[in-house]
């Protein structure tokens, strides 16, 4: 008999509402080449469309319960937007924006994503950094990284990337003059670096620390801190502000703004709008939706854990301060009036077991 679970049941085709077209088993037929009977036909056709119904069901819910816009702090929302061939003129805009106060900094025309381009995210999920990199026409290389977890030596580890891709442009042998070009890193945190200033954007270059002048335009580290974000959008007139603006709430979104100002942000709303997903660029977002969701549901239970320890070590310390602070204000009643009974200082202090200095300390409270 001919099982409809080991098939492949309905293929799909996209319509406006993203509904699915039931294959009967004439259409399976045709397709697979399988040979069934008719009653195996009928017993079939009940099943896959009570399939195809409560499939539909779900799509339909889905799509009605789900948000609009992908989340780009995961790793296929920050890739749609920045790291595809049809994005690229959505990170040659972005880039002009971040850089559009640097001195000297000229205007990104066109870049050309490089074969290092990949994606960082450990097995285990630890480790989530999401990377991209790309190359201007005027040989300026540019590394982009999602980091959506803290992480103590992150400040350490961008410094250290961002140098090993100057490393890999050395060549061998004595003709090489270190003529490297130029690299630029920007790191977007989910969370507040330490060490760095409070503010959304840091940029950072080799500077003399007399006048804060650049030694060189070679090297420079770029840090988003969107925890430092909180503009509405009527507020938002750059358009670095309506960048982070829309990168921090896209997920939430009903309708993204600032479309009639940059046309730009048409198109972000095309390539991120969950809608004209395919059924298995859907599938790939949804994987890594929950492993972002999964990962901060970690860590906001590790911290409350660990709050919670906190607060347990605080009590149980208090008591224990409050017990020490009870005899220490005993002994000091104590010796008060073993003095005034005439005893000597080198006496109390055998009797209690305390050294004569402490005798006099706690005599004097």
């Amino acid at each position: 008999m001919f099982n409809p679970f080991l098939q492949k049941r309905f293929y799909q085709k996209e319509y406006p509402g993203q509904f699915t077209h039931l294959i009967t088993p004439k259409h399976i037929n045709k397709k697979y080449d399988v040979s069934i009977s008719s009653h195996d036909k009928a017993l079939n056709f009940l099943i896959i469309f009570a399939d195809s119904i409560l499939f539909t069901i779900f799509v339909k819910n889905t799509t009605l319960t789900m948000a609009r816009y992908l989340n780009p702090f995961t790793d296929y929302g920050f890739k749609t937007l920045f790291g595809k061939e049809y994005s690229k003129d959505v990170l040659i805009d972005f880039l002009n924006e971040l850089y559009s106060d640097m001195e000297g900094m000229k205007k990104i025309i066109n870049l050309r994503y490089s074969d290092k381009e990949m994606t960082r995210v450990s097995e285990d999920g630890k480790t989530v950094i999401y990377d991209i990199h790309c190359e201007t026409d005027d040989h300026h290389h540019f590394i982009l990284e999602m980091q959506v977890n803290s992480q103590a030596t992150f400040l350490k580890r961008a410094i250290y990337y961002l140098c090993r891709a100057i490393a890999e442009q050395g060549e061998m042998g004595n003709t090489w003059k270190y003529d490297f070009e130029p690299v630029y890193g920007i790191y977007f945190t989910d969370f507040p670096l330490k060490g760095l200033p409070k503010k959304v954007k840091v940029h950072s270059k080799f500077c003399d620390l007399d006048d804060g002048k650049p030694l060189s335009d070679m090297v420079c580290l770029s840090f988003i801190q969107f925890e430092y974000f909180d503009k509405p959008a009527d507020e938002c007139i750059t358009g670095f502000d309506q960048w982070i603006y829309t990168l921090k709430n896209l997920e939430t979104m009903e309708e993204i703004p600032f479309t009639e100002e940059k046309k730009i942000f048409a198109k972000v709303h095309d390539i991120s709008d969950l809608q004209r997903l395919d059924p298995k660029e859907r599938q790939e977002y949804y994987y890594a939706l929950k492993r972002y969701r999964d990962y901060n549901l970690v860590l906001e239970t590790a911290r409350e854990e660990g709050v919670e320890l906190g607060r347990e070590e605080g009590r149980a310390e208090g008591r224990a301060e409050g017990r020490a602070e009870g005899r220490a204000e005993g002994q000091a009643e104590i010796i008060r009036k073993m003095l005034a009974a005439g005893m000597e200082i080198a006496q109390i202090a055998n009797i209690i077991g305390i050294t004569p200095e402490e005798v006099k300390t706690l005599s004097a409270q």
